[in-house]
């Protein structure tokens, strides 16, 4: 990985993450919730059977390099601390052995998973037409000009990767980055691209009115 960021590879003992329960999966990974050390984490946890490299265009393709480029420049950014997103912790390069029954759907990949560990977000929910008010919603439109302002296309936007936050204050939180697009600094952003940002904000501006309607 990148000599940019030194600190963020994680090399815990396998024997001390205790995985809780799996939160979430898909095709292309799993989140879990996990303990180290007493303290609770959300991991997720991505399939690994050979990088499929990028297009023509240089689109990324690999899911868990997508994620993890989208986490450091949000955390660098400083919109982890801001709590628009989740706060991030590190990556782990490659899981250990898989022996707990909850990864056993990655016992058979060609490769050992990589994780990266990110804030547990306790009693959170996806922004949904019954917990829909003007207040989130308006919560959600700055946490994605705050994505864009970290130098990042979501490319994902959907209300199920919207996450309401209960807590004091409450938090309004966009998850998921692994189709997401990094650029390394705004010299490197073409007027195409950053349109697509302004196109972006729309879409999420579309969600208020399919949500309350």
């Amino acid at each position: 990985m990148s000599s940019r960021y030194p600190t963020d590879l994680l090399c815990p003992d396998p024997d001390s993450i205790y995985i809780r329960r799996e939160i979430c999966r898909s095709q292309a990974s799993s989140v879990f919730e996990i303990e180290v050390h007493g303290i609770r984490y959300a991991m997720k946890l991505f399939h690994d059977n050979g990088d499929p490299g990028f297009t023509k265009k240089g689109r990324d393709l690999n899911r868990f390099r997508c994620e993890l480029n989208a986490y450091r420049n949000l955390h660098a950014f400083g919109v982890c601390e801001r709590g628009f997103v989740p706060r991030y912790y590190g990556y782990i390069d490659r899981f250990g052995e898989i022996r707990a029954p909850q990864l056993n759907a990655f016992a058979n990949d060609r490769y050992r998973p990589r994780a990266i560990l990110l804030e547990y977000l306790s009693g959170a929910e996806e922004l949904n037409c019954v917990n829909y008010s003007t207040h989130r919603f308006r919560e959600a439109m700055i946490g994605m000009k705050e994505i864009h302002s970290a130098l990042i296309h979501h490319n994902d936007i959907y209300p199920k990767n919207i996450l309401i936050v209960p807590g004091t204050p409450e938090r309004v939180v966009w998850i998921d980055f692994d189709v997401a697009t990094t650029f390394p600094h705004r010299e490197s952003m073409s007027c195409q691209e950053l349109e697509y940002c302004a196109y972006e904000d729309e879409l999420v501006a579309s969600f208020g009115e399919l949500l309350v309607s």
